[in-house]
């Protein structure tokens, strides 16, 4: 299917990226910028005249804990596409209080609106302050009861993920372990479930057996540079860097443009 054929959205979406820029990410830059790139150049064809529904996108990049950003929520339309100079990776990785965050900001910003927050990662927890892992799983449990039309998916290559999604409460529905060289079918299989959902082919965003097994066989591909699965790269102290983004605070209400 071409870009062109895609069917029009037939359902209103806020879409959520939640993105590790800890140190280890580095060599995943282009990856990482590729596939936010085409999900969300795909949504723009979906949500094309004459949709009569709208698609908002937030990108919320997290590493240490005090370097969690929760970007505007624009209008697809209005999203300008990354660029991987953007993406600076440094920092350990607050895995449960970007999540908690990212959850509580999609419960405030898309109430009552179909909504799919994407948690993509390559290492396990080493730097949360403010959440665990039990308050994380407590907090998807809530959303399931308050926002059933929201949707909470796990993407991690660490042999962590699977544990880490157990512990969220996320099944193999919205959850992906996938191998660092393969980070471009991970994010393929976002697109593909995220277009199945909105072209109301599903009622809710979720992975199906074809894009798990896809994510998790081989692709064999030989890189330039291998992965490294632990935080070696990971830095207690972070640089500073301009950003557009803020760093969230619970006083600061959510943009919609």
């Amino acid at each position: 299917m071409t870009e062109s054929s895609h069917p029009i959205a037939t359902k209103d979406m806020d879409v959520i990226f939640v993105q590790d820029v800890s140190g280890s990410m580095e060599d995943q830059r282009v990856s990482v910028v590729k596939g936010i790139n085409e999900i969300i150049g795909d949504l723009k064809t979906r949500y094309r005249e004459p949709c009569e529904h709208r698609a908002h996108v937030c990108i919320i990049k997290f590493s240490s804990h005090d370097r969690i950003r929760v970007g505007d929520q624009f209008s697809v339309h209005d999203v300008p596409l990354m660029n991987p100079a953007e993406l600076v990776c440094d920092g350990m990785t607050a895995l449960w209080d970007a999540a908690a965050i990212a959850i509580a900001h999609m419960n405030t910003s898309s109430a009552g609106v179909p909504a799919t927050t994407y948690i993509f990662t390559d290492g396990d927890n080493n730097d949360s302050r403010n959440y665990t892992q039990s308050s994380v799983n407590e907090m998807i449990a809530d959303n399931k009861k308050r926002n059933p039309m929201h949707s909470i998916l796990f993407i991690g290559s660490d042999p962590s993920a699977k544990r880490n999604a157990a512990g969220m409460g996320l099944d193999r529905l919205h959850s992906i372990h996938h191998d660092s060289h393969d980070t471009p079918v991970a994010y393929e299989v976002c697109r593909r479930a995220l277009g199945r959902c909105i072209s109301g082919d599903t009622q809710s965003t979720e992975f199906n057996d074809d894009d798990i097994q896809l994510s998790e066989t081989p692709s064999h591909v030989v890189h330039d540079h291998d992965h490294d699965h632990n935080h070696d790269h990971d830095h207690d102290h972070v640089d500073s860097q301009p950003s557009d983004d803020f760093t969230v605070d619970d006083d600061v209400p959510s943009m919609r443009r």
